[in-house]
């Protein structure tokens, strides 16, 4: 499936929601000059039907058309102006010559009120007109005695051709368009433009990433300066990313290499006890030692490949957890009792400072595992004749496990402290290995203390003394 493109999106969708935006702009904008227009027309039609509107007279009382009699004295008026009244109650009309017999639509509203309104004229054309219900006006008294205007409600209407009106609304239609048309390509260009100066850079880092072959991968990408912040932040994490994989290709290569290493030194002590037995007959004690000898050896390299098929069995995270109530005090001593022939070997004792009842919920299996590898690590690595010290702290959420031992040379690093976690690592004299190991038991530790969700970690507490401390959720 083609992944969608960030420029692509950006160009169409800031040049749709432009387009929309100046339509809609140039549409109201179009609409307030229209509106504008038209209320100057209403403004002129409702001027030019007060003056001739007042000219409905009484005389004699009857309603009189004084405004006929100023259209004659004026021949182009005569034939232009439209006109007409027409009697509310009678339907009689009156209407300008220019009308000829043509009635125009009356529309109006409460005495007095302009109601303006489009209809059409003789000639076919839209005309504006204005419609008023009025009174006649009772000038002159004498004559008119007893007349009562009310009683002759007049319908005047005047109207005017909109062709001049409406060519302009045309031009302006036209003008509107061009304009929106000319910023529109201005626009879009100017987008364009932007757009593609903006992404060049980030074109310039997703190729480099493309083009990336496995030798390079842990080299890191060159982040330009002129990179947006939001995608130089996705290009440093992806330095940070591509440095972790070399570390860990790195890693990985040094595992194999180490475990090579471990493999190989107990093969050629089995392989050179078997090969000197078999050089020459000889007596039966002596092919026991030496098959006692090969099958130590043996014995260390199944250690090996079963640390490892449960090392890589926790990397998968293939293996069901079950959980329990354990008692760790309890836990502690019972595994330590394994260790005890070796500890007196080496002439080591042991401080509990433990609490009664110190309950965990927990896998015990890999509990057992996790202490197993820190007392082994203690008593293999401490300075003979010195005392390892087990402490269990329990807080309310949290319980700590702290297994201390004595250890010769000068201080280490914290930095080299966290080596101690790494495969096979032998970096320094608190080191030295003593006895039979297969080199990946802290490291196993700290993956199965991952997986319960707590944490381990290295301290040099005092010159002499190394405490690793893991912590567990209770």
């Amino acid at each position: 499936m083609k992944r969608p493109s960030i420029r692509a999106r950006l160009l169409l969708w800031t040049t749709i929601l432009t387009t929309l935006i100046l339509v809609g702009a140039g549409y109201f904008l179009y609409q307030s000059v229209s509106r504008t227009l038209y209320e100057q027309q209403n403004q002129l039609l409702a001027e030019a039907a007060t003056v001739v509107m007042i000219e409905v007279e009484v005389k004699n009382r009857e309603v009189y058309h004084e405004w006929k009699e100023s259209l004659e004295t004026h021949p182009w008026q005569q034939s232009t102006a439209l006109i007409q009244v027409t009697d509310y109650h009678s339907g009689e009309l009156v209407r300008s010559e220019a009308l000829s017999d043509f009635n125009l639509e009356n529309r109006y509203g409460e005495l007095g009120e302009r109601v303006f309104y489009d209809l059409l004229l003789p000639d076919g054309s839209m005309g504006r007109a204005v419609g008023i219900l009025t009174l006649p006006i009772v000038e002159y008294p004498e004559g008119n005695e007893g007349f009562d205007p009310e009683s002759r409600p007049q319908i005047f209407v005047w109207a005017e051709n909109t062709k001049n009106l409406h060519k302009i609304m045309n031009r302006l239609r036209r003008s509107f368009i061009i304009s929106g048309i000319a910023v529109l390509i201005l626009l879009w260009g100017a987008i364009w433009m932007v757009i593609s100066l903006s992404s060049r850079a980030v074109r310039a880092v997703s190729d480099e990433m493309i083009s990336r072959e496995g030798s390079e991968m842990g080299q890191p990408i060159s982040i330009p300066d002129n990179l947006p912040s939001e995608v130089a932040i996705l290009a440093e994490i992806f330095n940070v990313l591509l440095a972790k994989i070399d570390t860990s290709r790195e890693k990985d290569r040094d595992f194999f290499l180490n475990l090579a290493h471990e493999v190989r030194t107990p093969l050629a002590g089995v392989r050179a006890e078997i090969e000197q037995a078999l050089r020459k007959p000889r007596e039966n004690d002596d092919y026991r030692r030496r098959l006692e000898r090969a099958l130590e050896g043996t014995e260390g390299l199944n250690t090996l490949v079963n640390r490892l098929m449960k090392f890589g069995s926790l990397r998968r995270k293939e293996s069901n957890l079950a959980f329990e109530q354990v008692d760790i005090s309890s836990l502690l001593k019972r595994i330590w009792r394994a260790f005890e022939p070796r500890a007196e070997e080496r002439r080591l004792k042991v401080e509990w400072r433990l609490e009664d009842k110190v309950e965990i919920h927990s896998d015990v299996e890999l509990l057992k595992i996790i202490i197993s590898n820190l007392l082994e690590n203690a008593i293999s690595y401490s300075v003979e004749g010195s005392s390892i010290r087990v402490k269990v702290e329990a807080a309310s959420s949290n319980l700590n496990i702290v297994v201390e031992n004595a250890v010769e040379g000068p201080e280490v690093s914290s930095e080299d402290l966290e080596k101690f976690f790494d495969p096979f690592y032998r970096g320094d004299q608190s080191r030295a290995q003593v006895g039979n190991h297969a080199g990946i038991g802290l490291s196993f530790s700290r993956e199965i203390v991952a997986l319960l969700g707590g944490a381990i970690r290295v301290s040099q507490v005092s010159a002499d003394r190394i405490a690793f401390e893991v912590s567990l959720p209770r």
